[in-house]
């Protein structure tokens, strides 16, 4: 029962971090996870020119349309997002998320989703700002407790959802 309170705080607290983050207005947070994760996702795009794309190329701006109608759904930015939670959590606990985690879900979303390489550079920025959050808000509070380590062990290992 532990664990589960451990993991709705993390996730409270990602959450809460990231609204500030992501915001349009200071103090105004989201109302709804859809609204998180549109905000997460406009986020991403606004950073895209951070990331390689293609052949090593810094991505292109987002354009007006893509803000409007991006190329990932909230469903999956909702899927990569709580990836990034189980990372970050991770990275606290001196895991090894990138082998367990994030390199399996990148090779899902290449392989079985046929993701091009936009699509893939922001489901990794979108996957970097929740682990970053999670990481950030623990930073300097001192050793993982084992439940939350313990409970991470079960959950970190990329498994594609339904």
């Amino acid at each position: 029962m532990r664990t589960i309170a451990v993991s709705i705080l993390l996730l409270a607290s990602v959450a809460m971090a990231t609204a500030q983050t992501a915001a349009p207005k200071k103090g105004d947070a989201p109302k709804t996870r859809e609204e998180l994760m549109q905000r997460v996702l406009q986020t991403a795009l606004a950073n895209i020119t951070k990331v390689a794309c293609s052949e090593g190329k810094a991505c292109e701006p987002a354009t007006e349309s893509e803000k409007k109608n991006p190329p990932l759904s909230l469903s999956e930015t909702s899927q990569v997002f709580g990836r990034g939670i189980f990372s970050g959590g991770a990275s606290y606990c001196g895991m090894n998320w990138q082998a367990r985690n994030f390199e399996p879900m990148m090779a899902y979303w290449r392989t079985e989703k046929k993701k091009n390489d936009r699509q893939l550079a922001l489901i990794a920025l979108i996957h970097g700002i929740a682990k970053d959050q999670i990481v950030s808000e623990f930073w300097g509070q001192g050793k993982c407790p084992d439940e939350i380590k313990k409970d991470l062990e079960k959950k970190l290992d990329f498994k594609p959802q339904g």
